[in-house]
């Protein structure tokens, strides 16, 4: 794209419908545009995340072994890495609330009814949450600090939360700043 910047070369944009449409039209498609962007934004930042929370209990998993190893512990660890990913989310994220507290594993959970929504759409029923990109991002991240920081968990040393997390959300920003450009 950016070769066709440079060139000033339009006719990759013919099938866009923006040229020769009226400001005010184009200027919504591009709004339009940019809303979808973060919807799937969302559900990738969802992806991410949910990786992560599967990788977290397995490594905790793995350190009750090392901790005490009884025949309830080693048949939770092996349950965690054989059925882990077959797990319903809810029930994973509920998991957590004794270490992050419920309000924050309740937003999460709304990240997750809205990613749900971005990735089924039916227009016939609209959304019941709403939540906007960088929300999104300020709670799963969050979700990831707060386990990382953890007391519980051995070795804790707070960090910046997930960087590939914090990659997707950025490349919106991206987004929303060219979107800027055009409608000055």
């Amino acid at each position: 794209m950016a070769r066709v910047v440079k060139r000033k070369d339009i006719s990759v944009l013919d099938k866009a419908n923006f040229i020769g449409a009226p400001v005010e039209e184009a200027a919504g498609r591009v709004s339009s545009s940019t809303e979808h962007a973060g919807d799937y934004v969302i559900l990738a930042l969802w992806t991410l995340f949910e990786r992560y929370l599967f990788l977290h209990l397995q490594k905790e998993s793995k350190r009750m072994l090392q901790v005490s190893t009884t025949s309830f512990t080693q048949e939770t660890q092996q349950k965690i890495e054989n059925k882990l990913e077959y797990w319903c989310v809810n029930e994973v994220l509920d998991l957590f609330k004794m270490m992050i507290g419920s309000n924050l594993i309740g937003q999460a959970k709304q990240v997750k009814q809205y990613k749900d929504w971005v990735a089924h759409r039916n227009p016939k029923k609209p959304s019941k949450t709403n939540v906007p990109l960088q929300t999104a991002y300020v709670v799963l991240s969050t979700v990831v600090w707060q386990l990382e920081a953890h007391p519980d968990v051995r070795g804790a040393v707070p960090r910046r939360p997930n960087k590939a997390l914090h990659r997707t959300a950025s490349s919106v920003s991206t987004i929303k700043a060219q979107k800027i450009q055009l409608e000055s």
